[in-house]
This record gives C-alpha cells, sequence and structure tokens, in this order.
C-alpha cells in the first residue's frame, strides 16, 4: 500500500514542477548550490532541477511510513499518518519548490528511527547535523527537553548540542521588535491546511495536559510552540521550524484513533466525518496548489501566491521575441532571467518605470496583464 501511495505521489509532484515556473528564490538557489548548478547545466528544464527535492520528499514519506510505524499500534494507523502527511501543502509545497526543507526533514525523521531503534547511531548522526544547518538546534532542544522528561543522561548530550549550534550559528534576535504571532499562526494552518491544523494542536495540547509523550510529540510541540513564542516578537522563517512541526501528524492520528475507539461503534460517527473533512480540505487545497493557474482568471496577478514564479519566466519569453538575448536586470530577476537564458550583459538595461527612449515590454498571462517593464538602451 505504502509504494502504491508513492507511485501516486510521485505524479502529482512531478505534475506540479512541471506547472510550475521557477521562482526568484529558486533560481537564486540553482547558481548558488554546486548540486542544483549541475543539474541545470546537463538540461535547463524546471522540473529536472527540481527532482533532488521531489525524490527526497518520496524518501520521506516512506521514512515517515517507518517512523509512524513505530510509534503508532496498528499497520492502518500508520498508513493514515502518512497518506495525511503526503497530502500536507507542506510536503507538497516544499518538494515542487526548491528549498531546503526535504532536506532538514529527512535528516529528522533518520535521526528520529535510528534514536528509537538503534541510539548510538543517532547519537553520532546528532553530532553530524550539528554542523549542517543552524534550524536542527530546534531538534537538539526538543531531545534535550525529551531527556529531562524521561530522567536520562543523554539530556545534557542534546542540551550541549542546542548550545553549541547557537554558538556556531548564533541565533538571531534583530530587527524591529513586533508581533507576528497570527501571523504564523495562519502560516501554520496553511501549511498543515485548516481543519487538520485544529486537531494537530487540539492534540499537541491534549498530550501536553494528560497523556504520554515521547520524541516525537517533543519535537513536534518544541518547534510549534517556540516558533509562536519567537513571533511575538519578530517575524520568524516557517522553513526552519516547519519540518520539525509536521511530525506531529503521529501524535495527531494517535490522539484520534484513541479517542475513535473508545466510544462505542454509533459513536464513532461524528468522529468519522470530521476524518472525511480533513481529507477533503486537504485534497481541496492540494487541487488549488497543482492547478493554481486558474485562479489567474479570479485574482489580480499581483495578488496570486504564484506571480513571481511567473514573472521572470514570461519576460524572458517576451524579451526573446524581441531579440533581447541579455541586458542589466534588477535583482529580483536577475537570476530568473539567467535560467531562461537571458544573460546579463551592458547592451541594454531593464526598467520598471518609463524612460526616454526606451521600449516598453507588456506581459499578459491567461489573458491578464501580468505587468509592465521596459528596456533602455545602453
Amino acid at each position: 500500500m505504502i509504494f502504491v501511495l508513492l507511485f501516486f505521489e510521485a505524479l502529482i509532484l512531478l505534475y506540479g514542477a512541471a506547472h510550475l515556473g521557477l521562482g526568484p528564490y529558486e533560481a537564486k538557489i540553482v547558481f548558488s548550490n554546486p548540486l542544483y548548478h549541475f543539474l541545470y547545466l546537463l538540461f535547463a528544464d524546471e522540473v529536472f532541477v527540481r527532482l533532488p527535492n521531489i525524490f527526497l520528499t518520496l524518501i520521506n514519506i516512506f521514512l515517515f511510513y517507518r517512523l509512524a510505524t513505530l510509534y503508532l499500534n496498528r499497520k492502518r494507523d500508520a498508513l493514515l499518518a502518512t497518506l495525511l502527511f503526503a497530502l500536507l501543502p507542506a510536503t507538497i509545497g516544499s518538494a515542487v519548490v526548491i528549498n531546503k526543507a526535504p532536506f532538514l526533514l529527512f535528516l529528522t525523521l533518520l535521526f528520529l528511527i535510528l534514536y528509537h531503534v538503534r541510539p548510538v547511531y543517532g547519537y553520532v548522526l546528532a553530532v553530524v547535523m550539528l554542523f549542517v544547518d543552524h534550524s536542527f538546534a530546534v531538534l537538539f532542544l526538543a531531545m534535550a527537553l525529551w531527556g529531562l522528561y524521561a530522567r536520562k543522561f543523554e539530556a545534557i548530550f542534546f542540551a550541549g548540542l542546542f548550545v553549541a549550534s547557537l554558538i556556531l550559528f548564533g541565533f538571531d534576535t534583530g530587527g524591529k521588535p513586533k508581533s507576528y504571532f497570527l501571523d504564523t499562526f495562519a502560516v501554520f494552518a496553511a501549511i498543515f491546511s485548516p481543519l487538520l491544523f485544529l486537531y494537530f494542536f487540539y492534540a499537541i495540547y491534549r498530550v501536553l495536559l494528560k497523556e504520554r509523550k515521547d520524541p516525537v510529540w517533543f519535537v513536534s510541540a518544541t518547534a510549534f510552540f517556540f516558533s509562536l513564542a519567537l513571533s511575538f516578537r519578530q517575524r520568524i522563517s516557517l522553513i526552519d521550524f516547519a519540518p520539525f512541526a509536521v511530525v506531529g501528524v503521529i501524535v495527531t492520528v494517535r490522539v484520534f484513533t484513541h479517542s475513535l475507539r473508545v466510544r462505542i461503534r454509533r459513536h464513532r460517527k461524528r468522529l468519522y466525518l470530521y476524518l472525511f473533512l480533513v481529507v477533503a480540505v486537504l485534497l481541496l487545497n492540494d487541487a488549488l496548489l497543482l492547478f493554481h493557474q486558474r485562479l489567474f482568471f479570479l485574482l489580480s496577478p499581483k495578488k496570486h501566491f504564484a506571480y513571481r514564479h511567473y514573472l521572470g519566466k514570461l519576460l524572458a519569453q517576451e524579451l526573446r521575441k524581441r531579440g533581447y538575448g541579455c541586458l542589466e536586470a534588477p535583482e529580483s530577476l536577475a537570476y530568473q532571467l539567467r535560467f531562461y537564458g537571458i544573460k546579463s550583459c551592458p547592451n541594454a538595461r531593464l526598467a520598471l518605470k518609463p524612460r526616454s527612449g526606451a521600449k516598453k515590454i507588456s506581459l499578459r498571462f491567461h489573458d491578464r496583464d501580468f505587468g509592465v517593464f521596459y528596456v533602455v538602451p545602453q
């Protein structure tokens, strides 16, 4: 069953990658990361450069299933948790948009599995993770708290890794103090989907108050509550917390199935209905992600969440039609244009406002005005 899920997930991710332009952040990674740049040199195609993320996401789904079987009593519960995880907007979005989240999640899942079956290997991997990315400080903090809760000496080990991570990478508290709590809460609702997030929040809070806790709960709860606490003061990058929070889907399913089985059959209908609605909303969210181009008919292009992913691609196509193979462009567009074949040179300059002698470039997408640029001869 898990391999059937992986097959359909692969089809979904390949479709999503093929129908989304490369965003400016992605393009910058392509030209700064050796792996992605190598793939670009082999074949400058949107799907091809996203293959590492897609492949890693499929591995993550399998690892998630393996982890779920370790913490859930029944195989079908593990399959349900894995299905929900595979349908998360965060899972699909991080696979089709180049970013570090799948890699962070891969190491996190691998660590949690090793910690459960071969603790010594888990400790070794944790030391390696210390030097990989600053985001793992959240994982180390969670495991230190788990050690304190379980009264294990390893709490000192993970606390040391947490402190070492802060020393090695620092801790950003810059910027103007301002509350982004509601924004962070809304983003969590988006990456889980609203109904699943509500039950996730309930499950995390319920376990906090009255149920047994395990490393998976500590990792998910620490990432969630720590990010909310930080958001009272500053804007945070959810990519540093989401890969740890999503493992809480296992906790969510455990609480749900326990609530289901303690009820007699005729009183289970409401829970089954809620599960049906959760899956339905997940599928609706995923459909909006995959078929997002249809939303350009309903929204102003600049209000569409994928606007910047198409801007560079459409502009490059129009520039080639006008005979421009290279020009100077703002940094926000330069990497995208380079990916789509428009190199940087001093022959002409791209401007956002009219200039004397400039040629106007109007962009349209799905019969909607997408933007206006001006090419100024040098």
